[in-house]
Parts: C-alpha cells; sequence; structure tokens
C-alpha cells in the first residue's frame, strides 16, 4: 500500500471522527433556567383564546432502530468482541431490515454476514439462539506514524442444539450449491479458500464482488475475506469491507481473525 493511499484514508478518518465529535457535542445541549431578568411577579392580562389550538407536530422522521426487525437477546458479552467493535455509541448492527415504506428513505446496508445464495434462508437459521455484532473502524498499518482507516463487522452467534456445527454444513453446501448472482449494481460471487484451522472448526470465505457499471469513488471491482470460526456452541463472523471499496491487505485482516478466535467464548 502506497504513502499516498495512507494518507488519504487518515485523513478520511479523522473527518469522519472530527464530525462524530462536532454532532455529540451539539446533540448534548439542554434548555437552560428560566431568564434571572424576569419580574418575580406577572399579572396575566388576558387569557389564552379557546380557540386557539397547537398547531400540529410533523410525525418522526424513522431512525434504523424503528426499522431493525431483530428480536435476539443480544447478552453476548463485549468480552467476545475487539475493542472498538461497538464505538462511543455501542451501536448493535441490525441483521433483519424492515423494507421501506413509502414516502421513506431507503437504508442501505453492506452484508454483516455471508449472503452465499441470491434467495432463501441457511436451515440453521431455525437453531440461533442469540446473535450480537458490531462494525469496527480500525487502524491497519502496523507502522509507527502511519494510519490505514478499515471497516469490519463482527458477529457472534450462539447456536441451540447443533446449529453451530450445522451453520459451518450450510455455508459449505451453499457455496457448492449456489453461484454468482446480481443484486443493488453489483455481481457477488463467494469462494472457499483453503486456510489455517481457527477454533474448532473454520471456514475462510472470498467474496469477488464487481459492480455492473464503473465506480466513481472506489475500484470497479475487489475481493474481500470473511472468517467463519466456531467454537462450541459459539461462531464468530469477520467479514472485511476494507476503505472506500478498497479490501484490508492480507496479512491484516488475517491477524484479526486469529485475534476474534481467541475471543470466542469457551465452552
Amino acid at each position: 500500500m502506497t504513502a499516498p493511499n495512507l494518507t488519504r484514508r487518515g485523513t478520511a478518518a479523522l473527518a469522519l471522527v472530527a464530525a462524530l465529535a462536532a454532532a455529540s457535542a451539539g446533540g448534548c445541549d439542554r434548555p437552560g433556567p428560566p431568564s434571572a431578568s424576569a419580574p418575580a411577579s406577572v399579572t396575566p392580562t388576558a387569557s389564552a383564546s379557546p380557540s386557539s389550538a397547537p398547531s400540529p407536530q410533523p410525525s418522526p422522521e424513522p431512525t434504523p432502530d424503528d426499522r431493525c426487525l431483530d428480536t435476539y437477546p443480544g447478552a453476548i458479552a463485549d468480552a467476545a468482541f475487539l475493542p472498538g467493535t461497538f464505538g462511543e455509541e455501542k451501536a448493535d448492527l441490525c441483521y433483519h431490515v424492515r423494507p421501506a415504506r413509502p414516502g421513506e428513505e431507503e437504508w442501505p446496508e453492506e452484508d454483516h454476514l455471508p449472503r452465499v445464495c441470491a434467495t432463501g434462508t441457511l436451515p440453521s437459521e431455525a437453531l440461533v439462539a442469540d446473535r450480537r455484532g458490531g462494525r469496527r473502524l480500525w487502524n491497519s498499518s502496523s507502522t509507527p506514524g502511519e494510519y490505514s482507516t478499515e471497516v469490519y463487522d463482527h458477529t457472534v452467534t450462539r447456536y441451540s442444539g447443533n446449529g453451530a456445527r450445522a451453520y459451518l454444513a450450510d455455508l459449505r453446501a451453499a457455496v457448492n450449491r449456489c453461484g454468482a448472482y446480481s443484486r443493488d449494481g453489483a455481481r457477488y460471487d463467494y469462494s472457499l479458500v483453503t486456510a489455517p484451522k481457527l477454533g474448532d472448526e473454520s471456514l475462510r470465505l472470498a467474496l469477488h464482488r464487481r459492480f455492473l457499471q464503473p465506480q466513481e469513488a472506489s475500484p470497479r471491482e475487489a475481493r474481500y475475506l470473511i472468517a467463519v470460526i466456531r467454537r462450541g456452541d459459539h461462531v464468530a463472523v469477520v467479514f472485511d469491507h476494507g476503505w472506500e471499496g478498497t479490501p484490508t491487505r492480507d496479512p491484516a485482516i488475517t491477524d484479526v481473525f486469529t485475534q476474534a478466535a481467541r475471543l470466542l467464548p469457551t465452552p
């Protein structure tokens, strides 16, 4: 990765952090006390007109939380994730989003878990007992003084019965059964890649994504790595998103995979 690219990523990250900080500072203001210059006693001169009525207030704008259909307990501890996964506001990922109603803005979101097939649900989804995840913004550079911004999603799922083993088996079968597909203006193609074993059992997936039209601010195609790691009845999924369409360097993201495996709860 070249120095100019590192500088660009670092500048974007600092701008994002500054914007978030400014928003937080502005959002915490509270109304102050009544003005001290007001007279101690005021005699009303006229009562309010009976015909006066409060003007109607606009309906609040829908927020992502309003559209999230997740019903998981979300009791998986922070200790199962790397520091910084949930950010200052500890916002968890949403895995099931209600479609936008007429007049609502679409809420496009990158996949948090591998969507290997164009349609359908893996059978092991019926055995999910709990699920929680967050998005981590981090510096992938190991060189002092350099900053390379990257993003990945980290999900930990607890299954009942044999659900954890079944999830990995479902993914293997889906990769072999389903081919590439198109959605949202891009072509998605998943494959299995060779990788060292992590936890009790693990899979390494590669997602090759190619936009159907050239992109102005990101490469037209890229390959992202995804780790699926099982320990007992828990499964961790680390899904790389890189930065501005460019994947994280393989050595950096595979180190995250190793750390995520160590953090999985022990049976």
